[in-house]
């Protein structure tokens, strides 16, 4: 039988332990790259979108002045629904320009209100929430816009052609609830203080979204004088 001296049996035992840490060291090396590579081909990348900004011609953004944002949005009003109790009734008191909401007998919400001007007045009558739309615009009026998106016109109808380098942009009519079917309801708007509109029921824009998630269709609407 052959011997193998201590000096050599040591470098062999050395030289197969190098050889094991190196095939150990590779695989983890090598593991977490195949594993990427696998999850990789088996799972889709995921793409983003941006946002768009909303625009009704897509091609021009209107824009909005300083003070058409001021105007928009403050106006007193007073909101203070029975969260346990639904809406009854809205009543509108064009005498008053006023919009007062009810639960039962109970006054829930008092706002101011811009109704029809002389020649487009809003008809008085019984009515029902008919529908809800929250992002309505007019089929009838809007703006004319210069091509950087500001406002050239500001009582055009969609019939009328445009001026030279203008765009027709529809009238905004957000948390619109329809009451009769020629097209009147009540919606977020601009309130000069007096009759202006084309016979809509414009309220500031809080109101009108408060309004807006607590009727519903059916909602009874009563407009006085």
């Amino acid at each position: 039988m052959k011997c193998i001296s201590a000096p050599n049996r040591t470098m062999r035992l050395v030289e197969r332990f190098l050889a094991g840490f190196l095939l150990v060291l590779s695989l983890l090396v090598v593991a977490p790259a195949l594993h990427a590579q696998d999850a990789s081909s088996t799972t889709p990348p995921k793409v983003s979108h941006p946002k768009q900004p909303y625009s009704s011609k897509g091609v021009v953004l209107r824009q909005y002045t300083l003070q058409d944002r001021v105007r928009y949005q403050l106006w007193n009003y007073t909101w203070k629904p029975d969260p346990d109790k639904p809406i009854t009734r809205i009543e509108v008191r064009i005498g008053e320009q006023k919009v007062v909401v009810y639960q039962g007998d109970d006054v829930a919400g008092v706002s101011p209100t811009t109704t029809g001007k002389p020649g487009h007045d809003t008809p008085t009558g019984h009515y029902t929430i008919l529908l809800k739309d929250i992002d309505h615009k007019s089929n009838l009026y809007g703006v004319f816009i210069d091509s950087n998106g500001y406002v050239v016109d500001g009582n055009a109808e969609a019939s009328e052609k445009p001026p030279a380098g203008a765009a027709y942009d529809a009238a905004d009519m957000p948390y619109y609830l329809r009451i009769r079917e020629d097209g009147v309801g009540l919606h977020a708007g601009f309130l000069p203080g007096y009759p202006a509109s084309h016979g809509c029921i414009r309220l500031p824009h809080a109101f009108a979204e408060l309004l807006f998630s607590n009727v519903s269709v059916g909602t009874p609407v009563d407009v006085v004088p």
